[in-house]
């Protein structure tokens, strides 16, 4: 049996869900589908959308659990051996996207399938995020085949349930950002495999360029935590890296001295029509230091 598993906070994921339930049937494989809300809000008319639909289930949590712990509670719900996570933003880029997942859920623990984003350019609010995704998401399969840990995200993973069982997301972290590039590094400390394959999702959930480096600052804020704590290193992000070099350098006051001055600016730049993304890195070292 496979369970999808879809980890929201205020969306309608209903077409989504919709679209997945008719692959499942046309498969004639048994499924279920399980939505969990993290708002702690219910909205009465997406579930009843959902929980209308033949093995579709929409649950909202009692008390926000975070992101890894959504995902956690998901999967001890599921009766599934197969789990599938999905984020409710996602959008399959084929029609065959379940019939590709089950046709190896038998042979591997883990498989990514990957992100995709769309070929039009979004309006102009929604650049950065786009151009961010395109350039540091959306791997091909032959990039992601030569880092295939760096290069996982868990918007689109099947996972085998002992595994998850074994290794469940981190319920302790709240905050927002890398929940799941905790999740990775601890399949690879302890050997699990993820074999790669051409099977995206579109994301295009994308968020306006001020909440996205809003979120960006929120994120940097919590590595730098994780990072006092042990659980992230400074090879797992870039901008601890570089952070790590211009104090190595001596360089590291004089910049975080300009940082300080041009950060109105570097903020109007990339919230503009025209963003660029070494401008963001520049921003997120900033954040870093401030």
């Amino acid at each position: 049996m496979l369970s999808i598993l879809l980890p929201i906070y205020q969306l309608d994921p209903f077409p989504l869900v919709k679209e997945l339930q008719q692959q499942c049937i046309a498969l004639e494989f048994p499924f279920e589908i399980l939505v969990f809300d993290d708002s702690t809000d219910a909205n009465t008319t997406i579930a009843a959308n959902i929980n209308s639909l033949p093995h579709c289930i929409y649950h909202f949590n009692s008390k926000t659990l975070g992101r890894g712990g959504n995902r956690n509670a998901l999967a001890q719900m599921a009766k599934g051996t197969m789990l599938l996570f999905l984020d409710g933003d996602m959008w399959p880029q084929s029609k065959n996207f379940i019939a590709h997942y089950i046709a190896l859920s038998t042979n591997y623990p883990v498989v990514f399938g990957g992100i995709a984003y769309r070929e039009t350019p979004p309006e102009d609010k929604h650049q950065l995020r786009w151009l961010f995704g395109r350039s540091r998401e959306a791997y091909s399969l032959n990039q992601r085949n030569k880092n295939p840990y760096s290069t996982c995200f868990t918007s689109n993973l099947l996972i085998a349930k002992r595994i998850l069982d074994l290794y469940p997301f981190d319920a302790t972290l709240t905050a927002y950002g890398y929940e799941d590039l905790l999740f990775i590094k601890t399949l690879q400390q302890n050997g699990i495999p993820i074999h790669h394959i051409d099977n995206a999702a579109y994301h295009d959930g994308l968020e306006d360029s001020d909440i996205f480096l809003a979120k960006t600052a929120e994120a940097i804020r919590h590595a730098e935590k994780l990072l006092s704590i042990g659980k992230l290193e400074i090879n797992d992000l870039r901008v601890f890296i570089w952070s790590q070099r211009l104090k190595k350098w001596g360089v590291q006051p004089f910049f975080a001295a300009i940082l300080k001055k041009v950060a109105p600016a570097l903020q109007k730049k990339l919230v503009g029509p025209r963003p660029k993304l070494w401008v963001l890195d520049v921003f997120k070292l900033y954040c870093l230091w401030r």
